[in-house]
């Protein structure tokens, strides 16, 4: 809405006799009330027109294979929440280990594969959760295809 060169009051164009305001004759003349095209002054040299958003597939397989690193938090480009599930995992894996080494007396080795097969049976899971979830964003806040 064009404003009154007088009051500075917001008028509409059928006023643009008289401001109802003010009562200042000709309140329009001379104030241009025109829309602007912004879109030429825009420059899109800069813009990356290459861009493919993240896939949920590809979420789903790093959480599985990788996830145990990781890995899938990174692809999402979140990388502190990356690196904090990968020391949670290696200290669950190693809890995991001992408890089955000390009370279950397993062999070392069967008590640390079973911890990982355990921490990967997870990690499925939640990708599985994650492939399911509706409107998943990644860090930068755009959507997953």
């Amino acid at each position: 809405m064009p404003y009154c060169k007088n009051c500075h009051s917001r008028i509409d164009k059928f006023n643009k006799d008289r401001c109802p305001i003010c009562g200042f004759e000709r309140p329009l003349d001379d104030v241009s009330s025109d829309t602007v095209e912004i879109t030429t002054s825009v420059d899109t040299s800069d813009l990356n027109l290459d861009y493919h958003p993240r896939s949920r597939k590809k979420l789903f397989i790093y959480f599985s294979l990788l996830g145990i690193f990781g890995v899938p938090y990174f692809y999402l480009y979140r990388p502190k929440l990356g690196a904090f599930y990968c020391l949670s995992n290696l200290l669950v894996i190693t809890g995991l280990s001992l408890i089955l080494i000390v009370i279950c007396s397993f062999h070392i080795a069967l008590g640390i594969v079973l911890s990982i097969i355990t921490m990967m049976l997870i990690n499925f899971f939640i990708g599985f959760s994650y492939y399911k979830t509706p409107n998943l964003k990644d860090g930068h806040g755009d959507f997953l295809e």
